[in-house]
């Protein structure tokens, strides 16, 4: 029985995959339902307690899980560059936020998990205040402009040098920090979903998460 439940989710995700190909006349909204379920059920699976698995059985479902995604990694980069030698020219946006967004993801989930909610929280501060002043110094080079454009990068890397001592508020910081970079960023709504979605991902999201994990530090109220 063991066995069998550990490879549900294997099988379960194949069988959605299946249904997707040969369901080509199925309304789309049942296609959406069950794409939905085949990714939640997993999901939330890993979240609870795996009362009926031993240590041996979550080993291989993890060790099979971490196998896979490198293999999915390995083929969209071979695709990509086979679509560029062929071509010429880059490829769609869409393959870079397939293969880009998930290693932000495993990224986030091993700080987090090896350094604590807290700590991660402030070296993404940090990460990410580089990052948005060398953004700036690259566009404006020393001009008057680059003083206004570094006001995000002060307030960045001031929530992030706090938040050892002020978790609370600098979590809010953060969050608040997010929604007015939403607006600042509103050019980008001129684009096509799959840029926006990359776009997103990659700059208002991690601070967003660093929010997040500041207030979850404070309200499980982890040690420093």
């Amino acid at each position: 029985m063991k066995i069998s439940m550990s490879l549900l989710k294997t099988v379960w995700l194949f069988a959605i995959v299946v249904l997707i190909m040969l369901g080509r006349g199925l309304p789309i909204w049942l296609l959406i339902v069950f794409t939905i379920l085949a990714l939640a059920t997993p999901l939330v699976r890993e979240f609870r307690k795996k009362t009926d698995l031993d240590e041996r059985q979550v080993y291989i479902s993890h060790f099979s899980s971490h196998i896979s995604f490198y293999v999915v990694i390995g083929l969209l980069l071979f695709l990509m560059i086979q679509e560029y030698v062929k071509k010429g020219i880059n490829p769609p946006p869409q393959w870079y936020l397939v293969l880009l967004v998930p290693l932000v993801i495993k990224f986030f989930i091993n700080l987090f998990q090896n350094f604590g909610l807290r700590s991660g929280a402030r070296g993404i501060g940090f990460f990410f205040a580089g990052i948005w002043l060398l953004f700036v110094l690259f566009s404006h080079g020393f001009q008057f402009e680059t003083l206004i454009g570094s006001i995000p990068f002060l307030l960045m890397t001031a929530a992030a040098w706090f938040s050892e001592r002020y978790p609370l508020y600098c979590g809010l910081g953060f969050i608040i920090l997010t929604i007015v970079l939403l607006f600042f960023f509103g050019g980008w709504m001129k684009f096509d979903i799959y840029v926006r979605l990359l776009m997103y991902s990659l700059i208002p999201l991690p601070l967003l998460l660093s929010g997040i994990a500041l207030l979850l530090s404070v309200f499980l109220k982890e040690e420093r």
